[in-house]
């Protein structure tokens, strides 16, 4: 939790998923079957998870069903043989299904699964109903899951098929027991002789099987209706997100080329007002002077702005992932990222001390020398005036190293920590501190860690210094490494 006293420290820890090479591709045209194609094998295997449950219950009706006590209380008969046929069915049916998933993953084979499930299932489910009573309870519904699962996985037409497939299958069973007696009606249910005889009146038998399939049909109208309003808004979100993707890659190329085009020319102003102000023209008026000096400020700093844009643009490009990846010895990167920021340190009388293990990590040589010399480099400029800068890493048993970059310097209000990634963010005792910042830095560091899986945690405490915490896992130790005169 952050907190807001200048007394004690904050902490903030930078999370992010890992990342995802197919997110920075640009996706293909959208369309309802390649929305639908990915999502068939999760559907075939979700409903061989879903058919576990019901074998499971099943089994806790036979298990159950051996005491008497608890069958008279639930005023249930004992179980039959079809109870077990019926889960040895179920569990030779799903494992053949789930098999057949894991091993299969051709769309139209898929599909050929998943409608062999709907019409096993549907065909068990039937004979489960004559069992439990396929007019004496409210079993029959249960063709209502088949029928609803059937309007979000499948068409219009396909879910009303399934339908007709329940509706057809429901009332050759009802007709079988009641009007042409080749199954003999039974119940799990214990009551009345004259309630059996009630509900086998045909004038009854057909109203129930009007009004069931009546809500049946109700049911997969609404729910394949509200099926495809969803499906058409997925299409049409997934295709507005494939036109931004498309749009912000080619803003990214067309700033990476404007950018490109503008360093030239800054390189040359800044040249040419370098050649003033060291006098090769002749002496110039003090007036003429800091002109020139701050035309040379100037153009440094933007040129300065120009390169982390490309560092940044570079890194969040698609083409990052064709970069060459090796195992680095990461204590000569190190000392080489502080031996870049030592001229920025002596100006300001900064003392950079080191306590460095050597250490091995895989990764993109450039893009890990961008992330260290970004960190130490803040270090040194939000640090006061002769403070100090620590530079230390810490081999752990496991092979996690910690590397920790320190100072003594402005530190962090505790409130705008989480917003130190952001591209361009600047707090304001930092703008006051180093005016000549672009904000960019912290945002390079955050897309070289989340690419290399470097977690980062910061503490801050106003006023006294802030303290980066780099945890590189799968990094090695090295047996042994000297480094002249960089001891801390």
């Amino acid at each position: 939790m952050l907190d807001n006293k200048s007394d004690q420290i904050a902490v903030y820890e930078l999370s992010f998923e890992k990342p995802d090479e197919a997110k920075s591709k640009t996706p293909p045209d959208i369309t309802d079957e390649s929305l639908r194609a990915p999502l068939l094998a999760a559907n075939a295997k979700w409903f061989c998870n879903l058919r576990w449950i019901v074998i499971s219950i099943l089994l806790a009706y036979e298990i159950f069903g051996q005491s008497e006590s608890i069958l008279s209380f639930l005023g249930l008969s004992a179980p039959g043989v079809w109870v077990l046929v019926t889960v040895l069915i179920l569990t030779v049916e799903n494992t053949f299904f789930l098999l057949y998933t894991r091993k299969v993953s051709d769309p139209a084979k898929t599909m050929a699964n998943l409608w062999g499930q709907i019409v096993v299932d549907i065909m068990v489910l039937t004979a489960v109903i004559h069992f439990v009573g396929s007019l004496e309870t409210a079993i029959a519904f249960t063709y209502l899951f088949h029928i609803v699962l059937a309007c979000v996985f499948l068409t219009r037409i396909q879910s009303l098929i399934v339908t007709i497939l329940a509706g057809t299958m429901y009332c050759g069973c009802v007709m079988s027991e009641h009007f042409l007696e080749i199954l003999t009606p039974t119940t799990i249910f214990i009551h009345s002789s004259e309630n059996l005889i009630k509900l086998s009146q045909p004038d009854v038998v057909v109203w129930k099987l009007f009004m069931t399939n009546g809500i049946w049909l109700v049911v997969w109208y609404l729910a394949s209706r509200l099926s495809s309003m969803v499906r058409e808004r997925d299409i049409e979100l997934a295709e507005t997100n494939r036109r931004l993707a498309a749009a912000q890659e080619e803003r990214t190329r067309h700033m990476l080329t404007t950018t490109h085009e503008l360093k030239s020319p800054f390189a040359a102003i800044h040249a040419n007002a370098q050649l003033l102000v060291d006098g090769y023209c002749g002496e110039l008026p003090d007036e003429a002077m800091n002109v020139a000096k701050k035309i040379t400020s100037r153009c440094q700093r933007l040129t300065t702005e120009i390169q982390e844009m490309l560092q940044l643009a570079n890194l969040s490009s698609s083409s990052q992932r064709k970069n060459k990846w090796t195992r680095l010895d990461c204590a000569v990167v190190l000392y080489w990222c502080i031996s870049q920021v030592e001229s920025i340190a002596r100006e300001r009388e900064i003392t950079i001390t080191t306590d460095i293990q050597p250490f091995t990590f895989a990764a993109v040589e450039d893009h890990l020398k961008m992330l260290f010399v970004n960190l130490i480099a803040n270090a040194v400029r939000y640090s006061y005036p002769k403070g100090q800068v620590r530079v230390t890493s810490q081999v752990g048993p496991t092979g996690q190293v910690l590397v920790t970059i320190s100072d003594q310097g402005i530190g962090i209000p505790a409130d705008k920590l989480p917003k130190i990634f952001d591209e361009h963010y600047r707090t304001n005792e930092a703008v006051r501190h180093n005016k000549e910042s672009s904000g960019l830095g912290l945002a390079i560091v955050k897309q070289v860690a989340q690419m290399h899986n470097i977690k980062i945690q910061v503490q801050s405490q106003l006023g006294r210094g802030t303290t980066f915490k780099l945890f590189m896992s799968e990094a090695l130790k090295k047996n042994s490494c000297s480094w002249p005169g960089r001891e801390g």
